[in-house]
């Protein structure tokens, strides 16, 4: 095995222990094509590092997605707002950046039966999780059985820090 080979082993060696898994795996066909495009260092670095994110994303929205627990799935894109003209569209994609997370708002969807709060509660709830936001699906009448609960055991302070 030549040097550079052993150089590579010890680093992929590196990236796994750093749990960096889909650079170690890719690693020599990076070097390669690094090598035959003559990337800089700082270039290489950050296709790199960018490939790492997108991989631990890729792995964690389905584990994020499923711990929200959200009773079924339903994007925004299959939301009819025809059927609900009371609903703004913009509104709806302006809640969909993320944008209240980072501003810590909060949203209430009020309405009838049948009219799509959940339908929007979900699909903003998956828009959150695949921006890596640690979300959970609750109905009004869950959370509030799931306090009443809390308060009657006397872990109701415990329970709303939980949530938050």
């Amino acid at each position: 095995m030549s040097a550079g080979g052993v150089q590579i082993d010890r680093l992929q060696e590196q990236l796994k222990r750093l749990k960096l898994v889909r650079t170690a795996e890719q690693l020599p066909a990076l070097l390669q094509e690094a090598s035959k495009r003559e990337l800089p260092y700082s270039d290489f670095l950050e296709d790199l590092l960018g490939r790492e994110l997108t991989a631990k994303q890729e792995r964690h929205t389905p584990m994020k997605t499923t711990m929200a627990r959200f009773p079924f799935h339903k994007t925004l894109e299959s939301f009819d707002f025809k059927f609900q003209p009371s609903i703004d569209p913009k509104v709806i994609r302006e809640l969909a950046t993320c944008r209240l997370v980072a501003d810590a708002d909060n949203v209430l969807l009020l309405g009838p039966p049948g009219v799509g709060k959940t339908h929007l509660a979900v699909a903003l709830g998956l828009k959150t999780c695949a921006a890596g936001y640690r979300t959970a699906f609750a109905t009004a009448t869950g959370l509030v059985n799931v306090l009443t609960r809390a308060h009657q055991e006397s872990r109701l302070e415990e329970k709303v820090k939980q949530l938050i």
